[in-house]
This record gives structure tokens, sequence and C-alpha cells, in this order.
């Protein structure tokens, strides 16, 4: 059986006035649904989270991952483990805070706040490693880049800096601590929506922001962070999510009005006659060049969308709106295939994942993989003394299943036994080391003594010949 991909997401507080009639009232949870069949796999309970206010490390190399989000409305991280639909820690925080994330290899986890202050922890201490005032209005989403080397925050204040993790962290470099290395400010209005390549990183790569000004911009995530295009959307038409193509062929921007569009990032160079040349790449004119206008939306519901997503192969869009509905869609005809309404309010997190191996309801033991290490986060910055003595647990077990690939490796040779020699055998042997140590010695003195007379011999001859040549002068 090949791998299985799974719908993780979750919904904030409930509808109310825009619910749709007849449908049940469930209890908001983190739910999982499968991509193909749209089962119900497993429910986290019980939470509701902001936009970009839910995180998840998957499971691998033996550790379980975990779910984090942010409860709505109060200063708590909710922690589930994917084995146990209970909830597993619960996590005090500073402030309330508007968006939270964690970075793709679980290492850290950063905060943003309402006030523009940006919190940064180490998820297996618990350490604050920083804490400074990133932007003057809301801070409305961080996104981590793949590498987890880049930290992107987005503000209502209509900018975007770029920040080197390592920096960020780094105590002999104080000056560091809150200074962007880059910021990304040619629009109008606040970021709604920010989103990376597969490829971003510390070594470059691209991304994607989406304003309340009606358009969409494209980035280089290099030095100095020039500005690639802009794509503007119909007027009156506001962009509130972003779903970037895995190969970065084309994106796909959900609106205020219900309304997706799909916006290619090549297209076929026309030349004379009214022939299509080769294939370009759109935009690159830069901050001085026209917009790029997104113009017919692909797919249209009836509600506000609230997120999107991709499926891993890029077969399926994902469609989250206000009301607690996701759509699914098929690529690349955008054909509606199934509608899941398992929420009883907004959704606010959607993304496709590969079925963690670890995940509660299926095969797998409980109790085989550990559950990922979370420390209670630091609400105030320590000195360097106390941070000093902290430490991160590290929980390592023994192998409880032979690893497939073993079978496959060639056998290696063992070492020849040696057989163990007679006591008398060892005695013979040191006596002959001894005797041949004797007899270099001797050897050695001999040498020195011959040595010796040579050079007094010399000596002897210079003093002699010494008179008869100064007689002759």
């Amino acid at each position: 059986m090949g791998p299985q991909e799974v719908i993780l997401s979750a919904c904030g507080s409930e509808v109310t006035a825009t619910s749709v009639t007849g449908r049940a009232a469930a209890a908001p949870a983190v739910q999982v649904h499968d991509l193909l069949s749209s089962a119900h796999l497993a429910s986290f309970k019980t939470s509701t989270s902001a936009l970009h206010s839910l995180s998840y490390v998957q499971s691998s190399g033996g550790s379980g991952g975990s779910i984090l989000a942010v409860q709505e409305g109060k200063a708590l991280v909710n922690v589930w483990a994917w084995q146990k639909d209970q909830l597993h820690l619960k996590l005090h925080l500073p402030e309330k805070l508007s968006c939270f994330s964690v970075s793709p290899n679980g290492h850290w986890a950063a905060g943003g706040s309402p006030t523009g202050q940006v919190y940064l922890w180490e998820l297996g201490s618990g350490l604050l490693l920083a804490s400074y005032t990133a932007h003057y209005r809301a801070v409305t989403s961080l996104t981590f880049t793949n590498d987890s080397n880049i930290l992107l925050s987005a503000s209502l204040d209509a900018s975007v800096h770029v920040y080197v993790v390592s920096r960020v962290v780094d105590e002999e470099d104080s000056g560091a601590v809150g200074k962007p290395c880059g910021t990304l400010s040619d629009h109008t209005l606040g970021i709604r929506a920010v989103a990376v390549g597969r490829t971003a990183g510390s070594s470059g790569g691209r991304c994607w922001t989406a304003s309340d000004d009606g358009t969409v911009k494209m980035w280089s995530l290099y030095p100095p962070f020039d500005l690639l295009a802009t794509f503007s959307l119909p007027p009156s038409v506001a962009p509130t999510s972003l779903a970037v193509d895995p190969s970065e062929r084309f994106f796909y921007v959900g609106t205020t009005q219900g309304d997706i569009y799909h916006v290619p990032l090549f297209k076929r160079r026309e030349e004379m006659g009214g022939r299509l040349g080769d294939v370009e790449a759109v935009g690159g004119e830069g901050q001085g060049g026209a917009p790029i206008k997104a113009e017919g939306s692909v797919v249209s519901v009836k509600s506000p969308v609230t997120c999107l997503a991709l499926s891993l192969s890029t077969s399926h869009l994902l469609i989250g709106t206000r009301v607690g509905e996701i759509h699914i869609h098929s690529l690349p005809s955008h054909q509606h295939l199934r509608t899941i309404a398992s929420h009883s309010g907004p959704i606010t997190h959607l993304s496709a994942l590969l079925k963690p191996s670890d995940l509660i309801g299926g095969s797998f033991k409980s109790d085989a993989w550990p559950v990922m290490e979370v420390k209670p986060l630091e609400r105030m910055r320590v000195g360097k003394a106390a941070r000093d003595v902290q430490e991160v647990t590290m929980l390592l077990r023994p192998r409880v299943s032979p690893v497939a690939l073993d079978s496959l490796r060639t056998p290696q040779a063992k070492p020849l036994s040696v057989v163990p020699t007679a006591s008398t055998d060892t005695g013979d042997r040191l006596a002959e080391l001894e005797a041949e140590n004797r007899r270099l010695r001797a050897g050695l003195d001999k040498a020195l003594q011959i040595n010796e007379k040579m050079w007094s011999g010399i000596v002897d001859m210079k003093l002699v010949d010494a008179p008869a040549t100064n007689g002759s002068q």
C-alpha cells in the first residue's frame, strides 16, 4: 500500500449568522480526513484557533510529531501528539498572540502579537531566545522556509520583514536581534497571506505576499530581496489566502468574494504571425513593471475563502470557507469532487500531508515511538547564566524492530579469532626481548667508546700540529 495523503484542518469560533442551515453543531476540534475518500480519521479536541495560529511537526526518524495551536482568545498553546486524541500539553504565553508558527524541523516556535511584538522560542528547552518589536501594527502571519533558516513576519503595516534565524538566536550578536536582513515593502495596505516556494531558504528562492490593496507580489529571497512581479486582482476584490504549486508553475488566490483565481507563472512567447514560441517566465520587470492582471476566476464558492491548500502531488485543490466547509476540487480540470462539512466554525487552517505513521486509530503501537519533547515556554527572557544551565532533553530508545535495509546489506566478515598462547610462551618471548635489549645496549656502548677515541685522536693531532705551524712562521 502506497503512502496515504490526509487533510489537516482546524476552525475558529462558532459561526452564528452565516452558519449553514441543517448542519448539526459539532465540538470544535482539529480534524484529519483522508484526501481521496474524505473519510474521517481522527479528531483532536477541543480547540478553536485563529488564522495562521496552528502548526504541526511530522513524525519521523523514530520520534513522534505534534500539533501546536494557539487557543483563540487566550494566551495558551494547546499541544497534541499524533498518537492520542486527548490534549497532551498546555503552554502559557506572555500575551495573547495573533499568529503562531513552528519551524519544519521542529526546533523553533515563533509567535506574533497584536502590538507588533515577535517572540522566538526553542521548543526542546522552552527558552525564550528573542523578543523584539518587529512592526508597529498587528503581526498577521509568521512563515518559516522549508529549511527552517529564514523567518518572514507579515503585518497590517503593509510590510514583510525577513530574518535569518541563526542571527536572531545568536547571543554574541546582540545588535542583530530585531533587525531584519531585508524588508518587502511595496504594498500599500495590510498583508493577509504569505507563501514561500519549495526551494526557498537561506540560499534564495521566491515568496509571494497578498495584501488588502488587491495585489499579489512575487519577491526574490536573495539579497537585496528584489520585487519580481506584481499581479493585480479585479477592482473591489481583496485576497485572503495563497497556495503555490510546489514546482512554482502557478499559484491560486482566494478572495473575500468567494472566488479563486489561477495565476500561471509561465507563458508562451508570442511571435510574429500569431505563432506561439518558447515558454518564458512571467514578470521580472521589478518595481517599475506594469502589474499583471489576474482575470476570470476558475472556482467560485458561496462564502468568503479563508484558506487554500494544494495536495502534495498537485492533483487536488482544497478550499476552506467562512461557513466551515472544505471544498475539494480536481486539478487541472477544477471539477468539484466533494465537500467536507464537519466543522462548526470558519476554517482557519488547511494543509495536505502524508499520514503520520503513529496517527491514532491505526495499527501502530502507541508506545513504539516517543512523543516529541516540548518544554513549557518561557514568558520572560532570563539572564545568560540561567540559560547556560538549561538542557535540551532527548530520549534515546533502543531499536524495537529491524530496519528493512539490514536484510539487504552484505554481512561483514568476522575477524579470525586469535588462539591464546600458553604462559610459558609469553615468558620465553619476554626473555628473548630482554636478551635482545642487552645486546643492543652493549653495541651502543661499544660504538660510543670508539667515537670517543676517534674524537680524542683528532683533537691531539690538532694540538701537535699547531706549534709546528707557528714555528715555521
